[in-house]
């Protein structure tokens, strides 16, 4: 059987999974903390082999529930760059071995400026997700646990926790993502705030086919209101169209 190409990490970013339908039910998530996992640096380590991004360039836009914002989104290796039709904005995203590299500028012909400390919190225009969220910088803090087996919308997961190391700011006390066991890619992501309440969450609700890779169809990012399974506000990211050949060189860092 041919294997299937992804061309995205999760958020940018949650999993690509062929076997998904295009429309999946939001479902709630209890760890079996009596059913072993494989080791932690195993699990880790099949994820990051999966990060790898294919060349590609994606039509799509940022939904919020006041605005459409379209963008185009280019990926190639561990380099993703953002750029929105309609706003001043581009955002690139490389994935280092060690932690992920953020950047912005208004335009193509601007330097790239570092976004790092504070400015990692802000939100990308009025959308549910930060600079931080788009980093997936909790893949690489090395405090992490197995909290143990699940099922996230049917499909058996493993579930880790990372909470962040000294001297790392982060808007999480502490972020639980869910692996799929059968493809080592991420089903869901919360982000935890100091009292253990859920504030961030990123779930997949769809894929679809380009060339033969599976892209993100919709994802939807929640700001949850602490202590309760709803949220305050949602921003989804759809992809429309895409093709091979994004245009990028490829890069290691900025």
């Amino acid at each position: 059987m041919k294997q299937a190409k992804y061309p995205l990490p999760l958020l940018a970013l949650l999993a690509l999974l062929p076997l998904l339908p295009l429309s999946i039910p939001s479902a709630g998530a209890d760890p079996d903390t009596t059913r072993p996992t494989p080791p932690v640096g195993l699990i880790q380590a099949r994820v990051f082999r999966n990060l790898r991004l294919q060349d590609f360039k994606l039509d799509g836009v940022l939904h919020t529930k006041k605005n459409i914002y379209p963008m185009v989104m280019r990926t190639r290796n561990q380099e993703m760059v953002f750029a929105f039709k309609e706003q001043p904005l581009q955002i690139r995203v490389v994935l280092d071995p060690d932690h992920a590299v953020v950047a912005r500028r208004k335009a193509d012909a601007d330097a790239w400026q570092p976004v790092t400390g504070k400015a990692m919190k802000e939100t990308i225009l009025d959308t549910d997700i930060t600079y931080e969220d788009l980093g997936m910088g909790f893949i690489f803090w090395d405090r992490v646990n197995s909290i143990g087996c699940d099922s996230i919308k049917t499909l058996p997961a493993w579930c880790l926790e990372a909470t962040p190391p000294d001297g790392v700011t982060s808007a999480y006390a502490k972020v639980r993502y869910w692996i799929s066991s059968q493809y080592c890619a991420f089903l869901r992501v919360d982000g935890y705030n100091a009292k253990g309440e859920v504030v961030k969450r990123v779930e997949v609700n769809g894929i679809t086919q380009i060339a033969d890779a599976y892209v993100i169809k919709e994802m939807a990012v929640s700001t949850m209101i602490p202590g309760r399974e709803l949220s305050a506000s949602r921003t989804f990211i759809e992809i429309r169209d895409g093709a091979p050949g994004s245009g990028l060189a490829g890069a290691s860092g900025l």
